[in-house]
């Protein structure tokens, strides 16, 4: 065999490779365990592709912050020698030459040379130590919140803003029985939250009901039918809890969203799309409050 049969050979096995890893994180979400460790991942990368999440989660489920060996140096940290990378799917840029070619050649949009991605390694924080003096390490943890505190009460005008926007109410300090969190009247366009709840908890509520509202509007505007109530519950309380996890809320006492009955039988691309919209949904929430988040101090 030539050297570029072997080469090409090499690549064509790093490919099915690369698609094997993909299929199996996706298929991880037909257990509750795969379920809920993509839970806790996405609340901790939510900024990350949807496949991204999935294969670090089936991965490293315990994983808080990842990146590349080259960004952890620059950080102020070193990988430690024996450490396995995860694998995800990272950004190839077209090159500077091609981009130069295009724009000499009319720079036609549709002819743009385009972002490729391939499979990479990263390093968990887990994985690595700090480098010594005169590196200074960035700070890592993010602020934490318990269910009963107050440190969410910024998070109420962002969250509300998104209501406000749709046309529906906020009512923040109506007592409803023990027992309920709060409510989202569609008909009404409204939207009730316990006054009994701590604040934390309360935002949590808010979060809730939001993706109750957004889960409306998408099948308004998409034409989509209506999903069974289990479902639609499952939804609306995974993007609560992960949303609130990255807010900085504790929900290590709080019940992580499970696989309702619905699911435990579905096909599992009913409980892809689901995850997808969760990942939606959550996306849009936390894309606006997190543009109103207090410095946190540094040290």
């Amino acid at each position: 065999m030539s050297t570029k049969t072997e080469a090409e050979a090499e690549r064509q096995a790093r490919r099915e490779a690369d698609r094997e890893r993909a299929v199996a994180a996706v298929e991880a979400l037909q257990s509750s365990e795969g379920w809920q460790n993509w839970l806790r991942t996405r609340s901790k990368f939510h900024n990350y592709r949807f496949i991204n999440q999935l294969l670090i989660a089936m991965q490293r489920p315990d994983a808080t912050f990842v990146t590349g060996f080259r960004r952890w140096l620059d950080l102020g940290y070193a990988v430690r020698r024996g450490e396995h990378g995860l694998w995800i799917w990272m950004p190839v840029p077209p090159k500077r030459k091609a981009i130069e070619e295009w724009k000499k050649a009319g720079a036609d949009p549709d002819k743009k040379p385009r972002t490729r991605f391939r499979m990479g390694p990263v390093f968990d924080r887990s994985q690595v130590d700090r480098l010594p003096a005169p590196a200074q390490p960035a700070v890592l943890e993010p602020p934490i919140s318990t269910i009963d505190g107050d440190e969410l009460e910024w998070t109420f005008p962002p969250l509300s803003a998104i209501a406000v926007a749709s046309g529906y109410s906020v009512l923040t300090d109506v007592v409803l029985e023990d027992g309920i969190g709060g409510y989202c009247d569609i008909a009404r366009r409204r939207m009730v939250i316990n006054a009994k709840h701590s604040i934390n908890q309360r935002a949590k509520t808010l979060v809730h009901e939001l993706s109750h509202m957004l889960m409306q509007e998408i099948r308004e505007q998409e034409e989509r039918p209506a999903v069974k109530y289990a479902e639609e519950e499952l939804i609306v309380e995974a993007v609560a809890f992960t949303v609130a996890a990255t807010l900085g809320l504790d929900t290590s006492n709080y019940s992580i969203p499970y696989l309702a009955s619905w699911a435990q039988s579905a096909p599992l691309e009913t409980i892809q799309a689901a995850a997808q919209t969760i990942d939606r949904l959550a996306r849009r929430i936390e894309d606006e409050v997190l543009l109103h988040r207090p410095e946190q101090p540094q040290g």
